[in-house]
C-alpha cells in the first residue's frame, strides 16, 4: 500500500444488529401484528340461526319456571291435605245420651251418659250441666232439681266428674246414675221431668290441641282457639 493512505477499518457488527438487518432486508416477510384482547362473539355468524337458539333458551327457561311454580303448588297442597288427614285422624266429638236400663242386670234407672264418639282422644276443659240456664255442680244439681220430690235422701246415686280429664275414643262415662229405691221412688220421675229444663255446655281439644266448643244442640261443634275457664264456673 501507497505512503499517505490511511487504512478504514469496517466496524465490526454485532450478531444481534446481523440479524435484524438480515430480517429487514428479506423480501416478503409480513410485519408482526398486534393481537386485540376485546371480548370474542359466540355467534355462529348466521343470523337466522342465532336467532332460533336464543328464543329457544328463552322458551326453555320459562317452561322451567313454570314447571317449579307448578311443583311448588303441588307440593304445599300435598302438605295442606297431610294435614287435614292428620287432624282428621284425631278428631273427637262429644255427645250427651241417656238410658232407662241398667246394662247390666237390665233393670230401670236413670243414667245420664257423656260419649266420645269421635276417632281420637278429647282432653275436657270443662263441662256444664245447667239447670233452668244455671251450672251446677253434681252436689247442688239434685238439691235445686228434685229435693222437692225426695227430700235430703239421695241414695242410689252415683256421679262422676269429667272436667279437666281425657276421655279416649268411644269411651262413655256415666255423669249421673239413679236407681230406683222401691216401688214408690220419686227420685226418677222427678229427674226424669227436670231433664227438660236442662241444658250442656262443654270445651274440649283435640291431641294436636285444635279446640271446639259445644251446647250439643249443633250438628257440629264451633271451632275455637282455646278453651278459657272461668274461676266462677261450676263445672261437673
Amino acid at each position: 500500500m501507497e505512503d499517505g493512505i490511511e487504512k478504514v477499518e469496517a466496524p465490526e457488527l454485532l450478531p444481534q444488529n446481523a440479524e435484524a438487518i438480515a430480517e429487514e432486508n428479506v423480501s416478503g416477510l409480513m410485519p408482526e401484528v398486534e393481537h386485540a384482547h376485546g371480548p370474542h362473539g359466540h355467534g355462529s355468524g348466521i343470523p337466522w340461526l342465532d336467532v332460533i337458539v336464543t328464543v329457544s333458551v328463552v322458551f326453555i327457561s320459562v317452561i322451567s319456571l313454570v314447571v317449579s311454580i307448578e311443583h311448588g303448588k303441588s307440593m304445599e297442597k300435598m302438605v295442606d291435605q297431610n294435614q287435614k288427614l292428620v287432624v282428621a285422624s284425631t278428631l273427637p266429638l262429644l255427645s250427651v245420651g241417656g238410658g232407662m236400663l241398667d246394662p247390666v242386670t237390665e233393670k230401670p234407672l236413670e243414667r245420664l251418659i257423656l260419649a266420645n264418639n269421635g276417632v281420637g282422644p278429647a282432653i275436657i276443659d270443662k263441662f256444664e250441666i245447667r239447670y233452668k240456664g244455671v251450672d251446677y255442680t253434681p252436689h247442688t244439681l239434685l238439691n235445686a232439681c228434685c229435693a222437692q220430690a225426695v227430700g235430703k235422701q239421695w241414695s242410689g246415686l252415683v256421679f262422676s266428674g269429667v272436667s279437666g280429664s281425657i276421655m279416649p275414643a268411644r269411651e262413655t262415662r256415666d255423669l249421673i246414675t239413679l236407681k230406683p229405691r222401691g216401688p214408690d221412688d220419686k227420685l226418677i220421675p222427678a229427674f226424669e221431668e227436670a231433664r227438660k229444663d236442662m241444658s250442656f255446655h262443654a270445651c274440649y281439644c283435640s291431641v294436636l290441641d285444635e279446640c271446639w266448643e259445644t251446647d250439643f244442640n249443633q250438628k257440629r261443634p264451633h271451632p275455637v282457639k282455646e278453651c278459657k275457664v272461668s274461676p266462677n264456673e261450676n263445672l261437673w
